[in-house]
């Protein structure tokens, strides 16, 4: 039988998957032929672009760490197949290892693509061997389940002949896509459009919830600022009416305003009405009046 092959030009992206510190960052540096070793956790997202004979492929490196997990699902839609890297000898998180690769297969935009599962790590002491490896994870029933084409491959990223079987792992994966390439690429494009239309619709909601509890506090906000300042208003009309129980110091401060002010307006200067009621004028006034003389009569009597 003709072996399929992939047209010339034609990209294939693949997902790399697995728990924090399975070694997916060290398994794509092998690929690369770079070193894996010394390699930093990866935190959310890196991508990488090489040539893999007649193949164009990226390769998404997506932490592992329960809380980076969530944002798996953004790049389900743009991937062909799938990476998932097992840390053979981290027996105790087999467990969590399951659960996370379940959720993987069973997510619509996974089911039915080809995994590449590596048992990476056989080079430590305690390594689960490929059986046991399928037994702990119930591998066989997860993918058929979920029809997806599957292969485990025991590996060490670290190791020259472990990267020998990455490498030949990956030829397997690329070759079973482009069996179906034109099914699989489709459904990439389909899922790809439905994701981003998905994401525009939920911005525009988001936006229009923001805009919402924007409008909706600015109006509560000029709310109590009218009702602030109807009271500041009230406030100011009941400080006006007089009070009848002001002290009396206030009264007679009002009162002598008042009487400058009449006197203002009638034009008498203040200092008039006090000049003329004081002792010096009084003792002119009385002196004038005793002293004073008739005038004269000129008038001749008949």
């Amino acid at each position: 039988m003709a072996e399929a092959k992939l047209p010339n030009k034609r990209k294939v992206t693949l997902a790399i998957l697995g728990l924090d510190n399975a070694g997916k960052t060290a398994t794509v540096r092998s690929i690369q032929g770079e070193n894996p070793e010394d390699v930093s956790p990866t935190v959310g997202f890196s991508a990488v672009d090489l040539k893999q004979g007649q193949y164009d492929v990226s390769i998404f490196d997506l932490g592992g760490t329960e809380r980076i997990r969530d944002i798996w699902k953004h790049y389900f839609s743009e991937s062909h197949g799938v990476m998932f890297v097992v840390d053979s000898s981290d027996v105790q998180r087999m467990k969590e290892t399951k659960e996370t690769l379940a959720q993987v297969l069973r997510h619509p935009r996974i089911t039915g693509k080809p995994i590449l599962l590596l048992a990476n790590k056989q080079d430590r002491e305690g390594a689960l061997q490929e059986t046991a490896i399928l037994d702990h994870l119930s591998l066989e029933k997860l993918v058929n389940q979920n029809k997806c084409c599957c292969k485990i491959v025991p590996c060490s990223a670290v190791k020259a002949v472990g990267k020998k079987a990455i490498k030949g792992g990956l030829s397997w994966l690329l070759k079973t896509v482009a069996k179906d390439y034109d099914i699989i690429d489709k459904r990439v494009q389909e899922d790809t459009s439905e994701q981003r239309k998905q994401e525009e619709k939920d911005r525009r909601e988001r936006a229009e919830r923001v805009r919402r509890v924007r409008e909706e506090r600015e109006k509560r906000e000029r709310e109590e600022a009218e009702r602030d300042g109807k009271t500041v208003e009230q406030d100011q009309e009941e400080s006006s009416v007089a009070n009848p129980f002001q002290p009396i110091g206030n009264l007679i401060s009002e009162m002598e305003k008042k009487k400058k002010e009449s006197k203002r307006q009638s034009g008498e200067r203040p200092d008039q009405a006090s000049a003329d009621h004081s002792p010096k004028r009084k003792r002119k006034m009385r002196l004038w009046r005793k002293n004073r003389v008739a005038p004269l009569n000129t008038r001749q009597p008949r």
